[in-house]
């Protein structure tokens, strides 16, 4: 058996956290973990297939391993993940030395399917090449592994063992799957259909991250705000009617997002909790509320909008229009006043047009954002939108993106200047790269300060001096 492997991640906090539960399974089943390729028998890409960029990083990171393997002809390779799924014919192509290829609803699969693997390759009656020969396929050695069949992860075969980062914040996943169907988006065929987590598994798990000395958690979906539609039993709301009917029914039986932070901040005692990322289609009065009163619930949101047109919104088959959503930003403002508000932005979307590019950029003056991820659209095999004609030039796309990005870095900067003189309270998380201490304000903001080591996992009060583009930069009161 393999007993060292180097793991890569790429794309999301979901990501991230996918790549935290192989680590755990693996080091249950006696791997170790390394820190650089080279030291490893096992090499895994954990991908990221919602951005064009992230996809060519990886395969950019694998065709660099194939010197590697040609040197340690035994090293087993494996690409996991959305791209995994939505790219597995090409992965093969562009990289025949690859072993294993495995989507997001296969990863509690890996132990088992890297033992298939080495059945396979012991079965090999010419099993020894020489180092001066080329390095064989894996489809010649007949190794080649493919796992992607699953409609969505059985999120009730979640392994027990568990293997995190040190430090002060800790991700929980609470569903997993899209049942939206955005026309650009890859999301729901690479993660499948919506399954939620049971409510007292979840609760559990945080209860036990507070005792294990974490005092952040971030809760993880594709679209938190539906969490409840769908248990791996069956059993959820089946959708906005469903939920509504049994508000009406007096809300006893409802379980949702909602109730999920509300039984959060009341059971565990964590200090901070947030949660990303959420739909504005389904995000809703109860949840503005629960946010208001929860006092664990940080005052952050990220509601990616993609589009100020109409127009645009429907193309893109989002489910709602520029009025309900900003009309949900306000009620929110409301109920939480100091609300850190993010969001996605997708510029040149096909059919854009300048009036629909203005209309945009009217939207992000009118909600201010705190910050914003802005994208050009490129086009993802297997979506709706990749049937489309991408008519808005590259040149079109990039002045556009540039404008966007221009104008909210001055907003940020602004926004951020407002606490210069003011104080901050910051959970240090550790020390940057230029031995500063660093952490986050409740609202997500970046604060760095001086001081010394034992404030690494400490809430504490931060004086703000001056700022960054994206930093707040301060003394410890």
């Amino acid at each position: 058996m393999h007993k060292s492997v180097y793991l890569q991640t790429y794309g999301c906090q979901m990501n991230e956290r996918d790549s935290e539960e192989v680590l755990g399974m693996l080091t249950a089943q006696g791997y170790a973990v390394v820190e650089q390729p080279e030291e490893a028998d096992l090499i895994l890409l954990n991908t990221c297939s919602v951005r064009e960029h992230a996809e060519e990083r990886a395969f950019g990171k694998m065709g660099m391993l194939r010197e590697l393997k040609r040197q340690k002809p035994e090293l087993v390779l494996g690409i996991l993940g959305c791209m995994a799924k939505a790219q597995r014919e090409e992965v093969f192509r562009r990289l025949p030395q690859v072993d294993l290829v495995a989507g997001p609803a296969e990863l509690y699969d890996l132990p088992m399917l890297l033992a298939e693997i080495e059945s396979k390759r012991r079965s090999l009656v010419a099993g020894r090449w020489s180092l001066e020969q080329d390095i064989p396929s894996s489809e010649k050695m007949g190794t080649r592994t493919l796992a992607v069949g699953r409609a969505f992860r059985p999120l009730d075969l979640k392994p027990t063992g568990d293997w995190r980062r040190e430090g002060v914040s800790a991700f929980v996943t609470i569903m997993e799957g899209c049942d939206k169907r955005c026309a650009y988006c890859i999301v729901p065929f690479t993660r499948g259909q919506e399954v939620s987590r049971p409510i007292d598994e979840i609760v559990a798990e945080v209860r036990g991250l507070v005792d294990a000395g974490y005092r952040e958690v971030m809760l993880l979906g594709q679209n938190v705000n539906s969490y409840g539609k769908r248990f791996p039993d069956g059993n959820g709301y089946k959708g906005p009617g469903g939920r509504q009917q049994m508000l009406e029914e007096g809300g006893e039986r409802l379980i949702d997002f909602p109730v999920l932070l509300r039984r959060i901040d009341a059971e565990t005692g964590v200090e901070r909790l947030r949660f990303t990322t959420s739909h504005p289609f389904d995000a809703h009065e109860r949840l503005f509320q629960a946010m208001a009163d929860c006092v664990s619930t940080c005052e952050q949101l990220h509601l990616p909008v993609q589009s100020g047109s109409n127009r645009m919104l429907k193309a893109m088959r989002r489910g709602y229009t520029v009025e309900e959503y900003e009309a949900k930003i306000t009620r929110l403002r409301e109920l939480v006043p100091e609300i850190h508000l993010s969001t996605d932005i997708i510029i040149g979307f096909p059919g854009e047009t300048d009036d629909d590019f203005e209309m945009t950029r009217a939207l992000m003056e009118r909600v201010a954002y705190d910050s914003a991820f802005i994208f050009k659209y490129s086009v993802r095999p297997g979506t709706e939108a990749a049937g489309w004609i991408d008519d808005v030039p590259q040149e079109t796309k990039e002045a556009r993106n540039q404008e966007l990005l221009r104008r909210q870095e001055r907003a940020s900067r602004t926004k951020l200047e407002r606490w210069i003189g003011g104080t901050v309270e910051v959970l240090i998380e550790q020390r940057n790269a230029k031995g500063q201490l660093a952490g986050r304000a409740r609202t997500s903001l970046s604060v760095v300060c001086d001081g010394d080591d034992r404030l690494i996992g400490e809430l504490v009060m931060v004086r703000v001096e001056r700022v960054t583009a994206t930093t707040l930069i301060g003394d410890v009161v």
